[in-house]
């Protein structure tokens, strides 16, 4: 009987694995798509964002984005110059919800482009010796 069962069980794995592997789809989660121009593939238009850069220290560490009417982002594609806290932006970008994160920290941001409004109170977040990444 327990051959009959490593039997079974090893036709289930083999159906299994040929049907992941005939699949036509796959997970955008371990893709990143790129379009044309070489910027990401998006699902929605770009808009235009305004609010605070902040800096959260959960996962080693991201950069989040609460727009003036209180909703959150994750931000993706951050330039390097604008990584700083507080930094109150204008942020020209599209949301793209189907890339999952491990942040919780809102929907994914997708950054085209940044305007500064107000750096009085931006300042580069305490990290430590390592660099901070934008996802």
């Amino acid at each position: 009987m327990g051959t009959f069962r490593a039997l079974i069980l090893t036709i289930a794995m083999i159906c299994g694995l040929t049907a992941c592997a005939d699949s036509k789809e796959s997970s955008p989660v371990n893709q990143d798509p790129v379009s044309q121009n070489n910027k990401p593939a998006t699902s929605a238009a770009s808009a235009v964002y305004t609010g605070t850069i902040v800096y959260k220290t959960f996962e080693g560490g991201f950069f989040a984005f609460i727009s003036t009417d209180n909703k959150r982002y994750t931000l993706r594609h951050l330039p390097e110059a604008y990584r700083l806290d507080g930094l109150v932006v204008e942020i020209t970008g599209s949301v793209n919800k189907d890339i999952i994160t491990t942040t919780q920290f809102g929907d994914l941001l997708e950054v085209d482009a940044v305007k500064v409004l107000d750096d009085r109170h931006a300042r580069p977040p305490e990290s430590g010796p390592r660099k901070l990444k934008s996802l």
